[in-house]
């Protein structure tokens, strides 16, 4: 329920060096032709021969640019922006006497025509790679459109979903979000599955974050960029998507439930640009109801090691997920040197999911034999549940960025964010008859209901002094204030009396703060051709956890307390060098991370998720600690490029889910502990191919070995596998009107600490038309799971300490699919010409 992932950012830092010595350097200023006024974020792309793209960058709210780390050579400059005409500079020598380049103005003038006439004459790579992370072009995955940032994540090599929309870097769900630059708190996978995909601009993947980041998380931190600017006036954007799988329309033929398969939503947003005032806001909802079923055989072995109690299980299972949010936010250039900005998000989410399963019970051997002299005792229980949750979420931010001299800036935001998270799961058994195939006397009903507000207050103060040589030094210092009052009731329907029974024993409440001061220097160099961004960050952790019941339910042999204290300073170093070969380049990262335990996973609270399975959480959960390593080759050939990366991960103190059985009423029980460590080892590759001048080609994959080793109830365990995914993206444009993109996502079966999850695999197309006759609209329509491949299979056993094992099962969810889907945009700009775009921040709260 509470899948809050605790972003800490407190510490007591000292600085983030950034050291620039570079070898040669452009820099300029892009004007309008006609009225000679800057225009910021225009592009900037520095080429070589034949016609190679070597490095680039983005003017400033000033239009200034300044392209650094360039080695003796001659240079090409293109200048471009949206509805302007490229400038090209050719035959800029840089040497060692004349290592820097001054262009002066470049004046660039506008094209006259609209958006929809600009012909793209080259295709921008889907996938582009810096020394400290790879950035992915959305406008690539157009079966994402009118989807949400899960959508778009789906389709990137280093990012996995699993077919209940969980989101993992590098098989960890263990990572940071950062919404337009800034830290959140909600859980990754539900914070992702709030923005819209037609809202973002663009996505980092960062796996080895430098210093001046949150140490927080397994997997490094993915950045999202929303569309928070616009052109010169008012821009208005909208959305609206209809679509489903009416073939997989359901109704429990035993409670009457019915669930249509079907999806539906929209966005507006608004974004004005006028001089030193930019503003933006947006509304969007949206409504998924996904219907599928689940089978199950699960057998446990009794205490005497005799007999196994078989629970075979088989039934629909819709889900069903709803979002609706609100944002505003304005920029403003109070002068040449200084920008205020400020914005406000409020989001609701629902989700949920019923389950309508009917369980055959038996008592025999493993293989379902009936042992002599043991009855059978065959009978069937009906088991519909629901579990609900709920969050409302409101964030504000308030930033501002001042440069004292064109040399050095002062950052100081400040973030606050308030959210109210809830859980309803209600559980019923029912005797069944199977020859009339009818539900019939109530046996149990279990509700199990919490309540947890969250607050959390950032403060973020950071400068950076660029020196002579091209030098940086930054220091930062950014605190963090989070706090969550979580209550918890547990109740069960007394059958004889109707009423719910008294079990105040397993009614909790917890009220947890985590405070965080974090504090980093980080230091960037160019020697040559060698980049090196080298930095360090401390963190110190004060965190309370109080539980109202020590008497609290857990599986483990140790005594219960009722607080629990973190109190320790822990120190992140991190390292980036990068090798300039020419066409090609050598770059490698490695650095210490911290995993924090969430929230979910530590609140003793007991819940009754179907009739064999409870769910409950440690308090005495302990941080993991991440060494990350990676070694990466670009090579570029034409117009195409690769880029293979090899990476190790390695997670001390890891947490695992664990499973062992509840021998009171012989069922499975799980939790979440400290148990060993894991290890990932391979490679992962990134490519672009342009396919002539119409079409192109993305594709990505990893090949790694994931090993999980640990002690889990006195049985050691030590399981390992060749993992691997393959993913691809090809996009035709054979004109300006028309789109065709097709996507697929192959992964391999994986191990898990007590079992595996099985091969998935996923294909997508989309088609998108803009009209001639009707300008400013697009129409997209899809087909989503086109294969009807969206399964997720997985295997799951406990052994006891001598090594028996006590419990086995196999899982299958299957959701319906094809999925067909259309989708609606239309834009419109009321500036005339299109010009001067300007960008601002806005923060994002979490469930």
């Amino acid at each position: 329920m509470l899948k809050i992932r605790i972003t800490a950012i407190l510490l007591i830092m000292s600085g983030m060096l950034s050291i620039n010595a570079q070898n040669g350097s452009l820099r300029g200023v892009v004007i309008d032709k006609d009225d000679h006024q800057p225009i910021p974020f225009a592009t900037i792309a520095v080429t070589q021969e034949q016609g190679i793209i070597v490095t680039g960058g983005t003017s400033d709210n000033d239009g200034n640019f300044h392209i650094r780390s360039l080695v003796p050579g001659t240079y090409n400059v293109i200048v471009s922006f949206i509805g302007f005409r490229s400038d090209t500079i050719t035959k800029l020598n840089i040497t060692k006497q004349s290592p820097d380049i001054n262009l002066g103005n470049i004046a660039i003038a506008a094209s006259g025509i609209s958006i929809d006439e600009v012909e793209i004459s080259t295709m921008a790579s889907t996938v582009v790679s810096k020394i400290d992370r790879r950035s992915y072009r959305p406008e690539d995955f157009q079966t994402a459109k009118g989807g949400t940032a899960v959508d778009i994540l789906n389709k990137i090599p280093s990012v996995s979903v699993s077919s209940d929309g969980e989101v993992s870097v590098r098989g960890t769900t263990d990572f940071m979000v950062y919404l337009n630059g800034k830290p959140t708190q909600l859980d990754p996978s539900v914070l992702l599955a709030q923005i819209s995909a037609d809202a973002i601009e663009g996505i980092e993947v960062i796996t080895v974050p430098g210093a001046k980041y949150d140490a927080q998380g397994k997997g490094g931190i993915i950045n999202i960029t929303t569309k928070t600017s616009g052109l010169q006036g008012l821009t208005i954007m909208a959305n609206s998507l209809a679509g489903g799988a009416p073939w997989g329309n359901i109704t429990d033929t035993y409670s009457g439930y019915n669930l249509n398969d079907n999806r539906y939503g929209g966005n507006v947003n608004l974004l004005y640009s006028k001089d030193k005032f930019s503003a933006y806001g947006g509304l969007s909802y949206s409504m998924r109801n996904v219907n599928g079923m689940r089978t199950g055989d699960a057998r446990i072995l009794d205490s005497t090691g005799t007999v196994y109690k078989h629970m075979v299980a088989s039934g629909e299972r819709p889900e069903w997920y709803e979002n609706y949010s609100a944002n505003a936010g304005f920029t403003y250039k109070l002068s040449a040197r200084s920008e205020l900005s400020s914005a406000y998000y409020f989001g609701s989410r629902t989700e949920g999911r019923s389950a309508f399963y009917v369980y055959n019970v038996f008592f025999a051997d493993q293989d379902k034999n009936t042992i002599a002299g043991i009855p059978r005792d065959d009978h069937w229980i009906y088991n519909p549940n629901t579990d609900n949750r709920y969050g409302t979420f409101h964030t504000f931010n308030l930033d501002y960025n001042y440069r004292p001299d064109p040399s050095s800036e002062l950052s100081v935001s400040f973030l606050y964010e308030l959210s109210g998270l809830s859980r309803i799961l209600d559980n019923y058994d029912y005797d069944f008859d199977k020859t009339n195939d009818t539900p019939g006397a109530l046996l149990e009903h279990f509700n199990q209901t919490d309540d947890t507000p969250l607050n959390a207050y950032q403060l973020f103060l950071d400068y950076e002094k660029e020196f002579d040589g091209g030098h940086t030094i930054g220091i930062g210092f950014q605190p963090q204030f989070f706090s969550i009052d979580g209550s918890f009731s547990y109740d069960t329907l007394g059958i004889m009396s109707n009423e719910m029974g008294d079990y105040s024993s397993l009614e909790n409440s917890i009220d947890l703060s985590r405070n965080i001061y974090a504090g980093y220097v980080n230091y960037e160099g160019n020697w040559d051709k060698l980049s090196v961004i080298a930095g360090l960050r401390l963190e110190y952790t004060d965190q309370l956890m109080h539980i109202d019941n020590p008497d609290y339910f857990t599986i483990f042999n140790r005594a219960t307390q009722s607080e629990y204290t973190v109190q320790q300073l822990d120190w992140f170093p991190v390292l980036h060098a990068a090798y300039d070969l020419g066409k090609d380049k050598i770059t490698m990262a490695a650095s210490r991370r911290i995993s924090r335990p969430p929230i979910k996973n530590m609140a003793p609270f007991l819940y009754r998720r179907h009739h064999e399975v409870y769910v409950v959480g440690d308090p005495g959960l302990k941080p993991e600690y991440v060494t990350t390593a990676e070694l990466s080759y670009e090579k570029k050939f034409g117009k195409h490029k690769l880029l293979l990366t090899g990476f190790y991960r390695a997670v001390d103190n890891a947490v695992f889910r664990v499973n062992t059985v509840y021998y009171d009423e012989m069922v499975l029980i799980r939790s979440y502990t400290n148990s060993g460590e894991s290890q990932s080892l391979g490679a992962e590759l990134n490519s672009n191919f342009e396919l002539g001048s119409k079409a192109k080609f993305f594709l990505g994959g990893s090949l790694y070995n994931y090993r999980i080793s640990g002690d889990v109830f006195g049985y050691q365990e030590d399981n390992s596998s060749t993992n691997w995914n393959v993913k691809g993206v090809l996009n035709i444009i054979p004109s300006k009107q028309l789109r065709w993109s097709t996507d697929f996502d192959i992964q391999s079966a994986t191990v898990t600490a007590q079992g595996s999850n099985a091969m998935f695999y996923f294909l997508n197309t989309a088609l998108t038309y803009s009209p001639p006759a009707i300008e400013r609209w697009n129409f997209t329509f899809k087909v989503l799971d086109i294969l009807g491949s969206n399964e997720k299979g997985l295997d799951t056993r406990a052994f006891n300490a001598a090594g028996e094992q006590i419990f086995y099962q196999e899982t299958l969810y299957l959701r319906y699919g094809p999925i067909a889907e259309l989708s609606l945009s239309y834009s419109f700009n009321s500036g005339g010409k299109f010009q001067k775009k300007r960008e601002s921040t806005f923060g994002d709260s979490e469930f």
